[in-house]
């Protein structure tokens, strides 16, 4: 048997191993994924589900590392004339973002606070 909550209303589930992977709707309406494995994600994602968390992370993380990477840049003085490490802070914060979403914001966001503790 898998126990699981439903990633919206929190509602338990138990369901045999046989329908892991199967989709279903919950009792709040929304569709849930029977997980794998005890305790793992039910989230149900579409295509455009996954699209647009992809395009959303992976421009926040890649506005966040240009943004650090041109005041890092700016205020080096062997960098004044080039750029490129702007970019490719830029384009690693794109891909970072696209691949690993929250978890890559998150991250970099735990690394400046624990910085900013010390």
């Amino acid at each position: 048997m898998i126990q699981f909550r439903c990633w919206f209303c929190n509602r338990g589930y138990w369901k045999p191993n046989e329908q892991a992977g199967e989709r279903f709707e919950c009792g709040c309406g929304r569709r849930a994924r029977v997980p794998y494995r005890s305790g793992g994600s039910s989230k149900s994602r579409s295509l455009t589900d996954w699209l647009l968390e992809t395009l959303i992370y992976g421009g926040a993380c890649a506005v966040f590392a240009f943004g650090l990477s041109f005041v890092i840049v700016t205020r080096l003085p062997f960098f004044a004339r080039d750029f490129t490490p702007v970019i490719f802070a830029t384009l690693a914060g794109l891909v970072a973002g696209a691949v690993f979403g929250e978890r890559a914001l998150n991250w970099v966001g735990q690394k400046l606070r624990d910085r900013e503790n010390e």
